[in-house]
């Protein structure tokens, strides 16, 4: 994983020049490969052991400085204005297949403006390996690369009767990826639906129907979890392998999905404007123990 020293610094305390806290953290078990400069700024690439996903992202790195340096650990913490209008008038979401996706959490956010990211948000994700796109899409990636949970945004004006299903795939049903690329499901995959057809293969990649482009003004954003095993069979299956695939493969906290969505409906609000209704819609039918 790529890791923006300069952003890491906004969650941990240290004083430490790169170098030495790359060679700490090796020490440590979070291997430092290589050192490289980006945008005018060091960049640590790691690697990190499948036993540790929480390290797949900058707060979760940053988590892993502040114990071994004892210093103060300072996750962000999501501020925003909600509108009156409540999710769950605007949006619903049901689970047909709870063994493959135990927690499905969404916000609606309502005349946002879609357009560039800001400078120093592009320069992030650009430090962190990943194109920018538009100020929805870079909120959505640099909060996956901030909190390690994976999220999608769909137009929602183009989710049939804004209602989400989240089902396997019908046999035969067949699916054009944001990447240009039609693909052809089974019922061992399973999709993100509207009651039309499929919008997304969870946990993998959206799919290009509902994507949110220069017309789109409000967007309905996805922080799920996904059982990793499901998603493995699907990107070996389609011999795909994306930043969300990787980290649902190896695990992700369901306990992210709430959290994640505020900062990046926090996010979009900032770069974009919008109304974000008030609270969420959150179908969580079979809770997860925590791992410790």
């Amino acid at each position: 994983m790529l890791v923006p020293v300069e952003w890491l610094r906004e969650y941990a305390d240290f004083d430490l020049a790169p170098e030495d806290l790359a060679e700490r953290l090796t020490l440590s078990g979070l291997e430092v490969e290589e050192i490289t400069e980006v945008e005018g700024e060091k960049v640590f690439s790691t690697y990190v052991t499948p036993n540790r996903p929480d390290q797949l992202s900058v707060v979760g790195v940053a988590r892993e400085v502040s114990a071994l340096l004892r210093t103060a650990f300072k996750p962000p913490k999501p501020e925003f204005s909600e509108g009156d209008t409540s999710a769950s008038e605007l949006a619903t979401a049901d689970i047909e297949s709870p063994v493959n996706c135990p927690r499905y959490s969404a916000r609606v956010v309502t005349g946002v403006k879609v357009t560039e990211s800001p400078q120093w948000m592009q320069k992030r994700l650009i430090q962190g390996g990943m194109r920018p796109i538009n100020n929805v899409v870079d909120s959505t990636n640099y909060v996956l690369m901030e909190l390690g949970q994976p999220l999608h945004a769909f137009d929602y004006d183009l989710i049939a009767d804004h209602r989400i299903i989240v089902r396997q795939a019908n046999p035969g049903e067949r699916i054009t990826t944001i990447d240009g690329e039609e693909r052809s499901l089974d019922p061992e995959i399973l999709v993100i639906a509207d009651p039309k057809r499929a919008v997304a293969i969870a946990g993998v990649m959206g799919g290009f129907d509902s994507e949110v482009g220069c017309s789109t003004k409000n967007v309905l954003l996805e922080s799920a979890h996904f059982n990793r095993l499901s998603i493995r069979r699907t990107a070996r299956a389609l011999g795909m392998s994306t930043e969300a695939s990787y980290r649902f493969e190896r695990h992700v906290d369901p306990e992210l999905t709430v959290y994640a969505l505020d900062r990046v409906a926090q996010l979009i609000q900032q770069t974009g404007g919008g109304t974000i209704a008030k609270g969420i819609v959150d179908n969580y039918p079979r809770k997860t123990e925590p791992l410790v």
